[in-house]
């Protein structure tokens, strides 16, 4: 029978066969109902589900989601020297939102409790929301030349410039300051008091960090400068 699901897979994956071949292998009356209402959006998770069923590894390839185009020539800007910087560092993120919004979509069919089912769309709806908010960024410099800069990596990159100005003095107190709102977040996600907030404090968390990475280096940046000067006086001293 699993030859069955290779000759569907291997003759385009049509979606009237496919149902049947679901209520075959892997009867799941909510994704039968989905991709009935959407088929065009929803196909290619009846797909990956009927995948697992195929007697040929090789056919499991034809069921991953394709896309619409080459990332690149989808978003031809990235390769211009003008590209920003920031939507450089995005393009990365949003692939990987893609990717993760799929894998989780695909996981919400074999859920077994309320717990792995909510942390399953919490995944989902995030990467989603992810992926929309860098979406919106490329739209915007692709159609106007010009930066929306709502998404948070802008604020990040605005942040670690402001770093940058700093004195060692200031660097230092700006080091104690974020150990400490380190700490503070770290206990607030373990606590796990209010779920809803947790992807707002993970990237807070992310953000801190990346921020006392940049002040770490800077310090040690000075201090390596520092014993360069000191060393190069104490040579010309005994000289």
């Amino acid at each position: 029978m699993n030859g069955d699901v290779d000759k569907w897979l291997g003759s385009g994956a049509g979606v009237r066969e496919g149902l049947r071949l679901l209520g075959i292998y892997a009867p799941n009356r909510h994704l039968d109902r989905l991709v009935r209402l959407a088929p065009e959006r929803y196909g290619y998770l009846l797909k990956q589900r009927l995948s697992k069923f195929a007697s040929s590894p090789g056919m499991e390839a034809l069921s991953r989601p394709r896309r619409p185009g080459a990332f690149r020539e989808q978003w031809l800007f990235l390769s211009e020297p003008d590209c920003p910087a920031e939507l450089k560092v995005l393009a990365a993120d949003k692939i990987s939102a893609y990717w993760n919004y799929v894998e989780g979509h695909e996981q919400l069919w074999s859920c077994r409790s309320l717990e792995e089912c909510y942390e399953t769309a919490r995944k989902v709806v995030e990467n989603f929301l992810q992926n929309r908010r860098i979406e919106d960024e490329f739209c915007n410099w692709r159609d106007r030349h010009v930066l929306l800069g709502k998404h948070p990596v802008f604020r990040q990159s605005r942040r670690l410039r402001e770093l940058r100005s700093l004195s060692i003095v200031e660097l230092m107190r700006k080091k104690k300051n974020l150990e400490g709102a380190i700490w503070r977040v770290k206990d607030e996600i373990r606590k796990g008091d209010r779920p809803h907030l947790l992807a707002s404090r993970e990237r807070r968390l992310q953000e801190k960090e990346e921020q006392l990475a940049e002040v770490e280096r800077m310090i040690q940046s000075y201090e390596d400068e520092y014993g360069r000067r000191k060393d190069k006086a104490a040579r010309a001293a005994d000289r």
